[in-house]
């Protein structure tokens, strides 16, 4: 079983790991701790992270494995009509399609790399569990590197009752740093909202700017609408990184018109029509909402004041 998991990453691109149910334990347990002693800002753990503290619990009876996959991601570019031309926004790996994806390799696994198992997606804060299966470390940005694919990935867990046999004295890694980033400044220098402290290494999440710009409402006003770079997320503290490979492109391949661009950059109720509905199959396309209130604020404020080219 093992020969044919690897196989199957090996010929999609992807890594793989795999351990105990205590690896998923301890990844939440981890993240739970620090969200109730306060490390983490009190509102920003209620609204994204406490959720978690359900997670990670095997929907079975009997012997289980945690089994996450690395996918190698690239930014994804999509047009946007704007005074007559075309403008390019970027949306960061990962946000094309996240969601979609976890069922998609979650069928993919239980077909051919875990064939005749059991295979369910799994709940727990990925990135700590990556780094608990030796898949992963994390970097000063609390973004997580693989090795030879660097941050540009997206992680996915599960667990199924397969037989994948570990050493008997199998215990979860410690999460650790990145080696070059002992003695770096330069992600902290470059992030735009201080949210990568010299206080600490944990993030202070809820200052960074892809909370921000994913979150609906007005802009803070320690942020300028100036800083933003992307459709939505943020790329300045991952592309700068010397830890990091070139980011790779693809064109979606989609292109707003300027009625349905202008639609988007009002933010008014979802319209009728045709302008509504080919705004409703190209968010669809790339996996998005078209009722997230953030993604016309975010396109404004890239027309009004782009920021230079990354």
């Amino acid at each position: 079983m093992i020969d044919t998991l690897r196989r199957w990453a090996t010929q999609r691109g992807y890594q793989v790991g795999w351990g105990l149910p205590a690896a998923a334990a301890a990844a939440r347990d981890a993240v739970v701790s620090r969200g109730r002693s306060g490390e983490l800002e009190v509102t920003f753990y209620r609204d994204n992270l406490a959720w978690f503290e359900d997670g990670g619990r095997i929907p079975w009876d009997g012997p289980a494995a945690v089994v996450v996959v690395v996918m190698p991601r690239p930014a994804h570019t999509v047009g946007f009509t704007v005074g007559g031309r075309i403008m390019e926004a970027v949306f960061p790996p990962t946000y094309v399609r996240y969601r979609p994806l976890f069922e998609e390799v979650r069928q993919d696994l239980q077909r051919h790399g875990l064939p005749g198992a059991r295979v369910e997606q799994l709940d727990v804060p990925l990135k700590s569990l990556a780094a608990r299966l030796g898949l992963v470390r994390y970097g000063r940005n609390n973004v997580t590197y693989a090795p030879g694919i660097g941050s540009y990935c997206q992680l996915f867990g599960y667990v199924t009752d397969a037989a994948l046999p570990l050493p008997a004295d199998w215990q979860p890694h410690e999460p650790a740093l990145l080696d070059e980033c002992a003695d770096c400044p330069i992600c902290r220098a470059m992030c735009p909202a201080g949210a990568i402290g010299a206080d600490r290494v944990l993030l202070h999440a809820e200052r960074c700017l892809t909370l921000v710009n994913e979150s609906p409402g007005a802009w803070p006003d320690w942020i300028p609408p100036s800083v933003h770079h992307c459709i939505v997320g943020c790329l300045l503290c991952q592309r700068t990184c010397p830890a990091n490979p070139e980011l790779p492109f693809e064109n979606s391949g989609i292109v707003f018109t300027a009625a349905e661009t202008n639609a988007l950059l009002a933010g008014t109720d979802e319209p009728e029509g045709p302008v509504g509905d080919g705004i409703r199959v190209k968010l669809e396309q790339l996996g998005q909402s078209y009722r997230d209130p953030s993604l016309g604020r975010n396109l404004r404020a890239l027309v009004e004041a782009p920021s230079p080219a990354l």
